[in-house]
Parts: structure tokens; sequence; C-alpha cells
């Protein structure tokens, strides 16, 4: 099995308090801050263990990772740590969720906190607050969100790229709660230089988008896919065909003893 984080131990702080421990970052303990919700800590958690968002051994010389829908950023945090050369941009415009994402990830020098949200143009919408957790936050609103929003500042995400000179990403995370389509295709460009696409899709049409944006270049991985919604990793063609993918997939489907 590839190395990766143990994952965090039981909260021993405030109930929005997690403590994770990475054992490939010398035993180092990370305090982690979310909402004080089963939701948030679930997925927190999922997240810091490395269920979500795996790092793939075989995938390396990483310098630029997006974090596209920070929330309160455990895959910041994750991708912080585990990439420490690269520089992690996170973008979050609620400013609830942005103000726990900005306290964790206050002392890695390598996350760059962005007070937006990426979309296919520049302008400004509601972001509706989830009814029971701030990851359900949206600027589509569904039957899950009600009336209480605040005004953000969304970004072209192919301007943004060109204004900060970035050509190229290696690690990409999606997850919008609804805009995903308008992130790949603004995006459509750099694609091709995506090495590892992590993404959750909230309808068929984004299902049906990613596929055909990035099946020219990358290969379905990895994901849990239902009708209208998902999470999925894809990789970019020539690192699919790398001996350690095939290794890295046979890991997770052998049984272990137990």
């Amino acid at each position: 099995m590839p190395t990766g984080p143990a994952g965090p131990t039981e909260s021993t702080g405030p109930p929005s308090t997690l403590r994770a421990s990475f054992d490939d970052l010398d035993g180092r303990t990370v305090e982690f801050e979310c909402e004080p919700t089963i939701a948030s800590h679930w997925v927190a958690r999922d997240i810091l263990a490395g269920k979500t968002y795996p790092i793939l051994s075989f995938v390396d010389d990483v310098r630029v990772v997006l974090d596209v829908g920070a929330n309160c950023g455990a895959a910041a945090v994750y991708f912080g740590h585990h990439y420490p050369d690269a520089t992690v941009h996170a973008f979050e415009p609620g400013s609830p969720q942005r103000a726990v994402l900005e306290r964790n990830v206050a002392e890695l020098r390598n996350v760059v906190v962005h007070p937006v949200g990426l979309h296919a143009t520049d302008q400004e919408l509601p972001l509706y607050f989830g009814s029971s957790d701030s990851g359900m936050s949206s600027v589509i609103r569904t039957e899950w969100h009600g009336d209480e929003h605040e005004i953000v500042q969304l970004r072209s995400a192919a301007a943004w790229a060109a204004e900060h000179d970035v050509t190229s990403i290696d690690v990409l995370k999606v997850d919008v709660e609804g805009v995903e389509e308008d992130v790949l295709q603004s995006l459509s460009p750099l694609l091709p230089t995506v090495k590892v696409l992590y993404l959750e899709y909230d309808s068929r049409s984004a299902r049906r988008t990613a596929a055909r944006l990035l099946d020219p270049t990358h290969e379905l991985f990895v994901g849990k896919m239902f009708l209208d919604q998902g999470e999925v990793t894809y990789l970019r063609k020539d690192l699919a065909d790398h001996p350690g993918a095939t290794e890295w997939l046979r890991s997770i489907f052998t049984p272990t003893d137990g």
C-alpha cells in the first residue's frame, strides 16, 4: 500500500477540533478546526485520512496545486503537508468558511488563500448557506438552502490563471457545489497539464461535461459514481500507463489478513 497518513485521531479539544497525525511527516500532529457538525467532522476526517483525495506516490514533481472550493481547509492542509515543495492555491469565497480555512493553514507557508471562487466569468453572486453545513454552500440555490446568503466575488478561472502566470497545474481539486462545469470549461486550455484531478460532480450534465473535456488526455482512475452525483479521480494518460498506477490499484483491491 502506498505510504500515506495515519489519519486523524480522536478529538481531545473542543467539538470543532480534530487532531490529525501524518505518519509520513515525522509523526507530526496537526490540529484541525472544522464546524461542530457530524457532516463536517466526517468530511474532514476522510480527507485528512487520505480517503477522499489519495496521494499517488508515483506522481512526482508537484509544484502547483489548486484547491477550488476549499471550505474550511481540510484538503488545503492535506495537500500543503504532502506537497511541501508546491504552492497550494486555496479558493474560498464564503467568509465564515474562509475564516476557519485561514486559521487552519496559518502555519503552512506554501498555502495561499484566495478570497474568491472560480467560475467561467468574473461576477458577483449570492452564496446561499447550506441548511445544515457550510460545505453545502452554493451560488446555485436548491432545496438544501435557506434564505441566508452573502454576496461573493467569483473570478474567471482562466483569467485568474493568466494573471498569476499559472501555465500548468499538477494537482487540481474541484468541489464547487454545482458549478463544476463552469470551472472545468474555463480551465480547459490547462486541463492537459493536470496530472491528477479530484472532482466532485453534482449533476449528470457535469459528469458528461467532465468526461468530454478529459477524454482526450485523461483516464478515469478511481471513484464513487452515481447518476447525478459522484467523487472521481482522473489521471493524465501518461501517468495512467505508469507501472505505479497499476500497483496502486492492485494494493487497494488486494484483501488483507483479518
